[in-house]
């Protein structure tokens, strides 16, 4: 199944003698249970396609359809239906209620969903046993590490049982154990659950737990890599292609 069709996507910014083009006729697919990265330099257009991917932004021209429909153009209630019943987002700076624990940051997408709580009670005890949170339920995000909140993020995100799942930058406020960490339990998930998952990121460390990359410059689309051996030999790949392309960070090496 097609989870992600991008169709000629444009995006501008400004008007007449300020118009910036940040996205210039840009098309690919993700298929059902693919783990993508977005990777360009900086300036590419990776955060403005992420948004307009997840429903977050509109096209300038252009169509998006997720998990065979068209988003571009649904009213705002029935993309907030569409964003509560088909997609989860991990933020890079975790989004996490403070006054809320845990167990209740996990919990918050159900809330208003009409699941039994025996329902919600077992995707907890999954998740939490996924993303090794089990012992860290009744704790509040002050108490915790920084890795410890992005996983408490991931299992939020994922708690409605998204069809696709986005991740702008998770990595990028990790020390490398926690982003190695969260990088293990993302690739599991997308194995084990057949999660859909896109990822923009600048690492080549973390841009090699994907199963394909797909590169932008000047919001055009530039080339792709696709993983077919190791994950040493992926990573290098993608080191080539940073250099090729001309941006692009090397973090740390695997």
């Amino acid at each position: 199944m097609r989870m992600v069709e991008v169709k000629q996507v444009s995006k501008n910014f400004g008007a007449r003698a300020t118009l910036v083009r940040a996205l210039n006729n840009l098309s690919f697919k993700i298929d059902r249970g693919e783990f993508v990265g977005i990777m360009g330099p900086s300036g590419a257009g990776k955060t403005t396609l992420l948004n307009i991917v997840s429903t977050i932004d509109q096209p300038t021209t252009g169509q998006v359809f997720l998990a065979g429909q068209e988003i571009t153009h649904l009213s705002e209630s029935e993309l907030a239906s569409f964003r509560r019943d088909q997609i989860g987002f991990i933020f890079q700076d975790f989004n996490l209620l403070t006054a809320l624990t845990v167990r209740e940051n996990i919990i918050f997408p159900l809330t208003l969903t009409k699941l039994p709580t025996s329902e919600i009670e077992t995707r907890l005890a999954y998740f939490s046993d996924q993303l090794a949170l089990t012992t860290l339920l009744n704790r509040y995000p002050n108490e915790l590490s920084i890795g410890q909140k992005q996983r408490v993020s991931a299992a939020r995100a994922l708690m409605t049982k998204p069809q696709i799942l986005f991740a702008d930058e998770p990595t990028g406020s990790l020390d490398s154990k926690s982003a190695t960490e969260l990088l293990q339990y993302l690739a599991t998930i997308n194995l084990e659950d057949e999660t859909t998952i896109m990822m923009v990121t600048h690492d080549a460390f973390t841009a090699s737990y994907c199963n394909r990359i797909l590169f932008i410059k000047d919001g055009a689309f530039f080339s792709e890599v696709v993983r077919s051996g190791t994950r040493q030999k992926f990573f290098n790949q993608i080191i080539d292609m940073q250099a090729a392309i001309g941006g692009g960070v090397m973090q740390r090496d695997s």
